[in-house]
């Protein structure tokens, strides 16, 4: 029986899959929870035009995104802190501060989307990576010197 997935089942699929199952699985186990619909009439016919209108979105999504970037890439930050004996920060900078930085910008990037291994803890110049979308991580430059 073919059916389409209304939420996302492991080891089966995505939501707004279509997909081929045994009848008993279908009947007793996926359309009683809600999992899937049966791929029949006009649920088929809402699949498909469902499939057209996320493609148009995604495609939406990767052109705004890849603006996004570009401006990711040709942005420096320089961030003024405080600094002790041998170049040492007081404190560090770490996701949280690069994605406020890029906000008063105009960039918005969520702080779980700036790929940081570890918090800045020392002057100089860094370059870090922002996830924007799958396959698109450009590279901000954050200089980090003393303040005052």
């Amino acid at each position: 029986m073919k059916v389409i997935l209304t939420k996302d089942v492991d080891k089966l699929g995505k939501s707004g899959d279509m997909k081929s199952v045994a009848d008993g699985f279908a009947t007793n186990f996926l359309i009683p929870r809600n999992l899937a619909v049966p791929a029949a009439g006009g649920a088929y016919r809402a699949w498909q035009h469902d499939i057209a209108s996320r493609e148009d979105k995604r495609a939406r999504e990767r052109s705004e995104a890849e603006v996004t970037a570009n401006r990711i890439a040709s942005t420096t930050l320089t961030m003024g802190v405080k600094v002790g004996d041998a170049g040492k920060l007081y404190g560090s900078i770490g996701g949280k501060e690069i994605a406020e930085a890029l906000a008063r910008r105009g960039i918005v990037v969520d702080r779980h989307k700036v790929e940081l291994d570890e918090p800045l803890k020392s002057l100089g110049t860094y370059k870090v990576a922002i996830k924007v979308f799958s396959g698109m991580t450009p590279e901000v430059t954050v200089v980090v010197e003393p303040k005052g």
